[in-house]
Formats: C-alpha cells, structure tokens, sequence
C-alpha cells in the first residue's frame, strides 16, 4: 500500500503571529491569560469546598484579634527577661552557655545571677536560671517575659513543669516555649517521633494549641548541636511581647549587683543590726519615683532612700545601616557571674581589661605602685655613675656631647691673649699653645711616635695654618677697606661679614673666660661703621643696619631662648677636634638698637601747647553737624530729596547683579491693595475647601465601608496614642525628664535602701534572684480581701477553713488565716468548713491590699521537696470592701417535749449554744 507523505507544517518566522508567539514564550504564561482562554477552569467547581475556605480565612483574622493596648515601651527599652525552667539535671546551664555563646562568641562558667548580653541591633537579652525552689519560680513567673520550659523527653513531663505553668497562668501568662532535651537517648526512630508527638500534644493542651516546641537532638563535646542552637535563638530574636497589665502598671527591678554600705565600725560592734544595701539593676515596667515604697519579696517593704541612674554597661549598639554587629558590639554583663568588664557605681567606674574580650584572671606579681619606688628598685647603678655617663645634645641636628671630651678639648685647647701691635696701632688677638703642643711640636720628628700621633698632629697643623690664614686676611680686608673709602659690593660685604662671624666663633671659644671674650666699645664702633661704609648703592644705609639690627634681633631672641635668662647672647662654637662641637653662649649688646629707641622719646624740654578742644559742648557740635551727611546740605545736594526725585524720575527698576526689583511710591501703595484682595479671596477660598472635605467624609462614613474596620482603628489610636507618650519629652536630657516623669524604664538604676534585715546580706546566695518591686499609693496599707478562690484539681487534699495558706497576691508571698464561704440565694454568706469539689467559692482574708482583678495562688508550705503538687489553690481578687456579713450555720443542744406525726419540738437550754 502506497503511504501518501504529508506535507510538513512550516512555522511563520516572520509576521505579527510570530511576533507574538515569540514574545509570549520570553514572558511566559500568566494566570491572567490562562483565565482568558479557559474561563470555564476557573469557574466555582464546589459551593462546599469554597464555603470552608471562606470560614477559615475567617478564622484566622479572627484568632489574631486581641485587645489592643497602648504600647509604653521606651525608646530604647530594657532587656527582655528569659527565665530557664525546667526540673534538676535537665540541661538549663548547659542551653544559657550554648546560647550566650551563639550571641556574643564568649565561654561563660557557673551561671550565678541575671546575664545580660546584646543579641541585636534593638535587642538586648538577660537570662535567669529558675532552680527548683518554689519561691525562685513564683517569683521569676512575675518579672519573666519569655520562659524556655526544658523537658527531659527520655523522662517525660515532671511536677516541676506543670507547677511553673500554673504559676504563669495566675500572675499573668508570658511567652512560653518548650524545649526537648536528652533524644540522644532514643536509639529507635519510630519510639523517637511517638514521643516528640505525645509530648507536643500533652504540652499544646497545658498552654495552648499550636505552642512552639523545639528539639535538641543530642549533644556534642558537651555542648548542643550549633544549628539547633542557632535556630532557637532566632526565634528568640525576633519574638513579640504582649505587654502584661500587672508589668505595666507596677516599676520594677531584677537585681544584678548588690553591696552592703553599712558602716564598718558598727557592723564590728553589732553584726546583727540592720544594713544599708545599694541594689543595682535595669529599670522595667512604669516610671519609678524617688523615695517611693517598694518590696523585697521575701525581705518586706521598705522606702527607698535614695535612686541614681548610671551609664548602661550593655548599651545597644549605635544607630548604623548593617546586617550584623560586629566584635565590640557583642557585649556580655554578669557581675555576679564575674564577667562585665566595666561595673559602675554612683561615684566610680571599675573597668576590667581582659585579653580578647574574655575575662580571664591572670596571676601577676605584685608591683609597687609608686613611680618612684619602682625607679628605684629599678636603678642599677648609682647616680654618680649615671651623670658620668650622660650625654647633653644643645640642638636636634648635633651631635651629643660628652663630657670627659669636653674637658680633654678644654686642656688640649690654644688660648686666645689680646696684644698690642705698635706698628699697626691695633690690638691683635694671639694664640698661646700649651706645654704639651710645643713638645709635641718639637718631637714631631721622632721616629719613636706611633702613626696616628704623626696624623694627629698633621690635622693640628692643617687646622691652624688654616686659622692664621683667616685671621691675616680678615685684618688686611678691614685695613684696606677703611684706607681705601671705596664702598666694595654687596656680595664682597655678605662674605667678609660671614668670614667675621666664623673666625669670631672659632676664636672665642679658645677665652679663659667671660671678661676675656668682651669686646672694647671702640672696637664695636668701628665695626659698626665699617658696616656702614660698606654700601653696594643698591640699597640705603637705614636698610641695611635695619636688616642688620633685626637679623642680631632674631639671633639673640633664639640664643637667650636656648639659655632661658632674659638676657641676650651669642652663641659662639670652637673649632677644636674633628669630630665634636663646643657651644658657648655670650651676652650681646645693640648700641645702634638703643640709640633708635632713644630718638623716639619724648622731649621734656619742649612745651606742648593744649590744643585739644571739649566736644561735649553743644557749640562744639553743632560747629561741625553739618560736615556730615545727616546735616543740612543744600537743596540740590542734599540726599533725601535726591531720593525722591529719582523715585519720580525712575520709578520700578531691577538690579540686575541682585536680582531685587525696587519699586516707586505709586507702585508700593498698588501692590499692598492687591495684597489685601488676594488674602480675602485665599481665606474664603479655604474655607470653602474645608467645607467641602467635611462633606465628603460625611459621605465617606455613610456609604463607603472600606476595608478598615473597627479593630484597624482602634489600633490605629493606640499607635498615636504611643507616638505621642514618647515625642513629649524626647528634647529633653535625662536629669530633666527624671525631674518631672520619674525615672523610665530601660535606665540602668542604683537604689539605695536602709534598715534591711542582717539575714539578706549574711544568707545572700546569687543562685536566687532579687527582684525589687514597687508599689502603689495604696498598695502599702492591710485591709480585709474578698476574693474567689477554688481548690487545684491536682491538690490531694481539701483546705478547711483557718488553716493557714502562703499566698503569692501582686508582689508579695505572705501567710494568712482564710475564711471560705459560698453565697445562697437569698444572697446570704454562708461560712464553709471545707473548699467545695471542682467548684469556685469565696474566700475572705486579712493581708495587704491589692487592685481588683489580680491573680493570686495558695500553697500549704515552701520549705522542702514534696513528691506531690504543690500548688494548692488559686483564684482572683474580687472587693476590698469589708463589709461582708459572714454567717454560721447554729448547732443547738435540747430535747424533744413534744412529737406529732413528722414533727418535733425541741426544748433547748439557756446555755446549749455550740
């Protein structure tokens, strides 16, 4: 059978076809074309199925609604309180170390006390380990705002955890997140993901469904995995708060550094008196007043005496655009774990330099501390040794001088005598050899002197032939130049001059002494007028010895600076040795300098007429009035009616360098009449708009729905509300705002407190916290409680009526006497002898008072371990009114005196009450 061949489709390469088939495959096809072409695909296919999607998109919205409060958190607020509960040897130090060093790169030891560190760039992080102690737990559950419950999944749930959560849900329910340890345990995987989801569910039923719960899986070099370190603490990171209400209406303090203050001597006399203790710690909650009341739980009330904010040891890093914090900005703060590095006090800062950022304790040998002790211990050789040894250098480019050499080159040294020359009618300057040169001169031919002596005295001679030389041709240069009266040029006077300067200094060093080295007047004067005489032309005389003068001037200043007396000298250095210089300094004088001086005194001799004239005459004035521009000037000068004949003239002109526009007087009066319209027509123009935009939000709330709703709004006004709490103060420096708000939380605190029991600085244990908490104008003062009150389900026992119950109510854990009853219908009090099974009743106490709406628990003792629930009540706070009228059930004795059918009437005594 013959196939017939089809003709094979050709695809368009060109065309506006291709053209869009082109552009679709580079976009690709999007959910909007799709519904274009296939309408029917996205149809409703399931009126059921749609139906619940709606119901749980509702849901949803509707689970994240909440009471929206006013959020009162400062600026920069304090550390978040994460407290680590969990039964003993379940691994809570072990998770703080892992976690603190995931934060801060840094190794921490034994846990003692709150740990403060700096997990983020608005973050700061202070963990607290709760041991097994019943006080620890009720305390930490008030302050705490994240707690990590830590379960031993090889184990189960312990009582420890259930007891913690319970105290959570009375004093206000924080943040809670479950953390499984020891799965390293489990060696079979299906056993291992039976239990994760026992436990998942056990705990999701005691806080709440879909509670966070993580895993560590096992442990390495006995530390937890990093990863799942890593994990949980960014969950922490980014965790949000809600505010609770007893947090946020009460101040208060968890103490991380406490000192006794009591004075020595009379802790010496008595060690059982009251201290006065400073407490240290970051503020939380509201604003705390100086000399307000407070309570230590477990101490009592007391009233501050004194409250100062320091500088913040863990301050949060600068306000910078980065991802990360770098090294220095992980900062670490545990006093009472011993690492900080910088403790601040009211009057002093202790700083604490350790190598690499670790607190590591080095032992050293003790030092001296004084400078000059240590010198001395130092020194190994004596003081005499010390000056032979020295070495002095005048100036920064010479060399040093020694002077052992000094005083050889001072007896090696020619000496320069003044000597007259009859036959040139001038003293002359001779110099005189020592003994040792001529013998050394003499016996220069010896063939017993070694070589370097035959150089030596090569050099000597060279220097001195050299010398002579100089000294000849500096006399013969001045002879000839004063004989001949030819001024020489400029350039042959700067040489002379110079070869004067040096041979001066060479010969003056060779001088005995100070009398020795002066100069005759005479021979000044001739010096200074063959300075005169030696003019080039091209410059006048009072130039050149003013530039002479200042040139002297400026050598002297730096000479009498060198030597520091107020004198003038001239330093003058000797040519003596090849390798050292000898600086001498001399005074010198300036004649020329003092006769200028001299000349511009005044004559006494002369008579000076007074000339001078009394201006404070009005005839004095008014002589010369007129010679200024505010005076009368003739009309066709005079400035104003100039003015106003060129405003005429011109009128409106631009200054064209200026850019400013000049009007004339017509002009000016035009433009503020047309002002005046234009602010009428703008005031009625806005008033006509204002009216009109009422109208249209009139019509807006009436007929648009929009997509906001009540809950959108309400927490729109407490986001303005905040906004506005934090900008009225916040030009303010911080000793002003505590003057009129108080102190606010995030300020790191000291608070002073006198008369505290000796027992809380004898037994002080840094393991327990101390947490300072502060109270209301009320909160201070005892009165009778009304509250309702129902026995825990897993309380083993009944509590009967006064047996005495600690309670935990606000900040306090007190005993007391409690009174149950229940409420008939009739409205009457009757008195209970027992709590009621599974049913709430009321409860009256005596204790201190206490706003309505808080939560309280009840147990029966706090000292010891008990293998049962320990938590044997909770319940609210419901009146302060003591009022209440409790009633009691009679029980009276008698006997019956008369019986009819199914009644009996009883004769009772006088006395047969019971």
């Amino acid at each position: 059978i013959e196939v017939k061949e089809q003709k094979r489709h050709q695809q368009k390469h060109s065309g506006p076809k291709a053209e869009r088939k082109k552009l679709k495959k580079q976009g690709g096809s999007t959910e909007e074309d799709e519904r274009k072409r296939n309408p029917r695909a996205f149809a409703v296919q399931s009126a059921v199925r749609m139906a619940k999607m709606f119901h749980r998109s509702q849901d949803i919205k509707t689970k994240k609604h909440h009471i929206p409060l006013v959020d009162r958190t400062p600026v920069e607020p304090p550390p978040v309180v994460i407290v680590v509960v969990g039964p003993p040897k379940v691994g809570k130090s072990t998770l703080i170390r892992c976690l603190i060093k995931n934060f801060t790169r840094q190794k921490l030891g034994d846990v003692c006390g709150p740990v403060t560190i700096v997990s983020g760039k608005k973050r700061r992080l202070t963990f607290m380990e709760c041991n097994n102690d019943i006080n620890t737990m009720i305390d930490l559950a008030k302050v705490a705002d994240l707690v990590l419950m830590l379960i031993d999944a090889s184990f189960g749930f312990e009582m420890e955890t259930f007891e913690f959560l319970n105290i959570c849900q009375v004093h206000g329910s924080p943040r809670i997140m479950g953390v499984l340890t020891h799965l390293d345990s489990f060696k079979n995987n299906k056993a291992l993901r039976k239990t994760k989801k026992n436990l998942k569910h056990r705990f999701w039923t005691e806080v709440y469904q879909g509670a966070k719960l993580f895993y560590l899986s096992g442990m390495v070099y006995d530390e937890y995995q990093s990863q799942e370190v890593k994990n949980l603490g960014r969950f922490i990171s980014v965790m949000k708060f809600r505010p609770l209400v007893w947090q946020t209406s009460h101040p208060y303090v968890l103490v991380d550094r406490m000192e006794d203050l009591t004075d020595p001597e009379r802790l010496r006399t008595d060690p059982k008196c009251d201290r006065t203790v400073s407490l240290y710690g970051y503020l939380r909650g509201t604003y705390l007043k100086n000399k307000g009341q407070v309570h230590v739980p477990g101490v009592g009330d007391f009233q501050v005496a004194d409250v100062n904010f320091l500088p913040d040891p863990c301050p949060l890093p600068d306000a910078q655009k980065k991802r990360a914090l770098n090294e220095k900005e992980r900062l670490l703060y545990a006093p009472m774990a011993g690492v900080g590095g910088v403790v601040y006090d009211k009057d002093a800062v202790y700083i604490d330099l350790p190598a690499n950022h670790v607190n590591q304790q080095v032992c050293e040998e003790v030092q001296p501390t004084t400078e000059l002790v240590q010198s001395l211990i130092d020194a190994h050789s004596t003081l005499d040794a010390k000056m032979a040894a020295s070495k002095v250098s005048l100036f920064s480019n010479s060399t040093t001088l020694d002077p052992l050499v000094f005083d050889q080159q001072k007896k090696d040294c020619p000496r320069e005598e003044w000597i007259w020359d009859p036959s040139t009618q001038r003293e002359r300057r001779a110099v005189i050899f020592t003994e040792k040169e001529d013998f050394d001169e003499d016996s220069g031919s010896s063939d017993d002197e070694d070589t370097d002596q035959e150089e030596e005295e090569d050099v000597d001679q060279t220097h001195l032939s050299t010398f002579l030389r100089k000294a000849r041709a500096g006399c013969e240069g001045t002879e000839k130049s004063t004989l001949d009266g030819r001024p020489p040029v400029k350039k042959q006077k700067l040489d002379e001059q110079s070869e004067e300067w040096e041979m001066s200094t060479e010969l003056l060093a060779f001088a005995d002494s100070e009398d020795d080295l002066e100069m005759s007047e005479e021979e000044k004067d001739k010096k200074k007028e063959a300075g005169r005489e030696g003019d080039s032309g091209h410059s006048s005389v009072e130039e050149e010895d003013q530039s002479d003068d200042e040139a002297e001037e400026d050598v002297a200043a730096a000479e009498a600076s060198v030597e520091g007396e107020p004198g003038e000298y001239k330093i003058a250095s000797s040519g003596c040795g090849s390798m050292n210089t000898v600086c001498t300094f001399l005074p010198v004088d300036h004649p020329q300098k003092k006769k200028r001086v001299i000349a511009n005194y005044v004559d006494c001799s002369r008579f000076n007429p007074d000339t001078s004239h009394n201006w404070d005459l009005e005839e004095m004035l008014s002589s010369i009035r007129d010679c200024f521009v505010t005076g009368k000037w003739e009309e066709d000068q005079d400035a104003a009616a100039l003015l106003k004949e060129d405003e005429k003239l011109f009128g409106e002109f631009e200054d064209l360098e200026t850019g400013e526009v000049h009007q004339g007087l017509d002009a000016v009066h035009d433009a503020e009449d047309s002002l005046v319209k234009v602010d009428l027509e703008e005031v009625q123009k806005k008033k006509r708009l204002e009216k009109k935009r009422r109208l249209k939000e009139r019509f807006d709330a009436e007929y648009d729905d929009g997509d906001a709703t009540y809950f959108d709004d309400l927490k729109e006004e407490m986001q303005k509300q905040a906004e506005v709490n934090r900008a009225e103060f916040k030009d303010e420096d911080d000793e002003t705002r505590v003057q009129y708000e108080g102190f606010r939380p995030g300020m790191y605190i000291r608070l002073e407190i006198s008369s505290v029991p000796c027992e809380f600085v004898i037994n002080f244990d840094p393991h327990y916290p101390i947490i300072i908490g502060g109270l209301g104008s009320s909160e201070g003062n005892i009165g009778y409680l009304q509250m309702r009150l129902k026995k825990h389900r897993w309380y083993e026992r009944i509590l009967k009526t006064r047996d005495p119950l600690i309670l935990s109510l606000g900040w306090r854990r007190f005993q007391t006497i409690p009174l149950y009853h229940i409420e008939d219908h009739n409205g009457r009090h009757r008195l209970l002898k027992y709590t009621p099974q599974h049913m709430h009743c009321g409860a009256s106490i005596w204790g201190p008072i206490t706003p309505q709406g808080t939560g309280f628990l009840a147990v029966q003792s706090v000292a010891g371990m008990k293998a049962n629930f320990r938590i044997a009540a909770t319940g609210v706070i419901l009146d302060l009114d003591k009022s209440v009228i409790v009633m009691k059930k009679l029980k009276l004795i008698g006997y019956p005196y008369k019986i009819f059918k199914n009644t009996c009437f009883v004769k009772v005594g006088a006395y047969s009450l019971v």
